[in-house]
């Protein structure tokens, strides 16, 4: 297990004065950066071999949002995955009480981008060792795609949303779904789990579309929202399912 702290910045912060939840997913990219360091399978270890690793899940859980006057302990550690196809890493965030503010489940593999072909990662990584623990008991089961699209909007891709390979980084995926959803839903819900899957690259003024089906339960006062993210107008990027609850 790797440990770090953070003290949220006020550009981290939104209108209701809680951080936002791309932050604390700026947070837990930051300790998988470390930790894989420490491990001895990086970005500038594996890299020069032609190696990379590639984000295929991600689901994230909040309990609450903190608030920028908060320092938060986040950790992060290696889950059994149960294949040689997919590691699992998983994060938690707490608060000075040791309360659960975030959990958080991924997945990756292993990847050889000069032969486009996934790896062993055993084969890799003979110190290879994992932690009994989930932060989620969650397996990872296949995401639906809308049926019936409610809500749709068009994005670019900006030079901000690319990360170190110049192709576009997972969190900007989140905020392309909070920026397609309709401003008053927004207004009356809170983000309460993301569940999304990765499926191909996007890279610098890509033409990219949300389209959503919302799915509104008024008597439990919460919100599913069933997404996909194309690029050059049907190029399936990334699928997800997004949980609100009510902020009334």
């Amino acid at each position: 297990m790797y440990e770090l702290t953070f003290t949220p910045r006020i550009s981290e912060v939104d209108a209701t004065e809680k951080v936002m939840i791309t932050a604390i997913m700026d947070y837990l990219q930051h300790i998988a950066y470390k930790h894989a360091d420490q491990l001895g399978v990086g970005h500038h270890q594996i890299f020069h071999k032609n190696l990379t690793w590639l984000l295929l899940r991600y689901t994230i859980k909040m309990n609450r949002y903190p608030s920028p006057d908060e320092v938060l302990k986040v950790s992060s550690w290696v889950a059994e995955s149960g294949s040689s196809k997919y590691t699992v890493r998983d994060f938690e965030i707490k608060d000075k009480e040791e309360n659960v503010i975030c959990s958080v489940t991924t997945s990756w593999l292993l990847y050889n981008y000069r032969k486009r072909k996934s790896l062993n990662y055993k084969d890799y990584w003979p110190d290879f060792q994992a932690e009994e623990r989930r932060a989620l008991d969650y397996d990872f089961p296949n995401l639906a795609l809308p049926s019936n699209i409610t809500s749709r909007k068009q994005l670019k891709v900006r030079l901000q949303d690319l990360d170190i390979n110049q192709h576009v980084n997972h969190v900007a995926h989140i905020y392309w779904l909070i920026e397609a959803m309709p401003e008053k839903t927004r207004k009356k819900y809170k983000l309460e789990q993301i569940e999304i899957s990765y499926k191909e690259q996007a890279f610098h003024e890509e033409d990219i579309c949300v389209e959503s089906e919302l799915i509104e339960d008024k008597k439990s006062k919460t919100l599913k929202a069933i997404h996909q993210i194309v690029k050059n107008k049907n190029k399936l990027i990334s699928k997800a399912t997004t949980f609100w609850v009510s902020k009334i």
